[in-house]
């Protein structure tokens, strides 16, 4: 199957499993009111639990670390583009938060993973560098900063040192506790098999198994189609930033370095994928304008199966 096969049923399939959702919501299978239980079961249970088992299982590849930064450095620059953005159309703050985190983060995992395998079959360096590039270059910020975004902006009618204060609780959250102790467990090489830890990872293997489906099914309860062009100005923005803006300047240093075109393929997948999915559950749990960032997620994944290959094509 061909790279841009793959992109359009991936997409296709997120959509689906996202409409799906809106259906029960519809029916009342699922409530709108249940958002917040779907938003707790994902930060507090099944994010965690797939962060934990990413991160421990990595070899982390410090030679490469430099790829990581360069996204780092891009994703700082689209979150600042995208608070201008938010500032330029005068957006309150839960849903300039949620305007921010869209922006910024992308699904490098969910889309980047899969794009990345059909694109270079069985070249383990290349799955090697996406890893490297999408757990330490983008899923440490996303669930620290995304998280502490969240909270700052979350908190409408609480005074600066309140959202500070509310903010830092982030430290003491299970992202944070994930993330650290996956970190140590991959920097350590602590083992991840036997009778005892092989069941405990298993488990919670199972858990973040869930979580595409646990977020998808929240993006769904949370999307209205209806006046969804109301938010198309937001909506244009956040495409331009995530799936054109960030992509050039991914590859724009890359021009001065001497980096194979495969490693800079990496980079441009990576960097091209759509909203991340996860940001819809932290708006939500946190208080920002998870509505907002359910549209965003929808329209950014359906334009990247546009998006993806074109860029691709330009700067691959």
């Amino acid at each position: 199957m061909s790279i841009y096969a793959r992109l359009i049923t991936s997409v296709f399939v997120l959509l689906g499993l996202i409409c799906f959702a809106a259906y029960l919501r519809r029916r009342e299978f699922i409530k709108e009111e249940h958002g917040g239980i779907f938003a707790k079961l994902v930060t507090h249970a099944t994010l965690p639990a797939l962060i934990f088992t990413s991160l421990a299982r990595t070899t982390i590849v410090w030679s490469e670390a430099w790829l990581a930064l360069i996204m780092v450095v891009a994703e700082l620059f689209a979150l600042s583009l995208g608070w201008v953005g938010a500032r330029l159309l005068r957006l309150d703050r839960p849903s300039t938060g949620a305007l921010i985190l869209v922006s910024g983060f992308g699904s490098s995992s969910l889309l980047g993973y899969a794009l990345i395998s059909q694109v270079f079959p069985g070249n383990t360096a290349a799955m090697t560098e996406a890893v490297v590039v999408s757990e330490i270059g983008v899923g440490p910020l996303l669930f620290t900063l995304g998280t502490m975004i969240a909270i700052y902006y979350g908190n409408e009618d609480a005074g600066r040192d309140a959202r500070l204060k509310a903010a830092l609780e982030f430290f003491r959250s299970p992202i944070f506790i994930s993330v650290a102790a996956g970190l140590i467990w991959a920097w350590f090489k602590l083992p991840t098999e036997g009778p005892v830890m092989g069941a405990i990872i298993q488990a919670l293997d199972l858990a973040g198994a869930a979580n595409t489906m646990m977020v998808t099914l929240l993006v769904g309860l949370l999307l209205h189609f209806k006046g969804i062009w109301a938010v198309a100005l937001p909506g244009l923005a956040v495409a331009a930033n995530k799936l054109i803006l960030k992509p050039l300047i991914i590859w724009l240093p890359t021009l001065a370095m001497s980096v194979p075109s495969w490693e800079v393929q990496i980079l441009i997948l990576e960097a091209a994928m759509p909203s991340a999915l996860l940001t819809v559950a932290l708006s939500r749990t946190y208080g920002c304008n998870a509505g907002l960032a359910s549209r965003m997620v929808f329209l950014t994944t359906a334009l990247g199966a546009v998006t993806i290959p074109i860029m691709f094509e330009l700067l691959g």
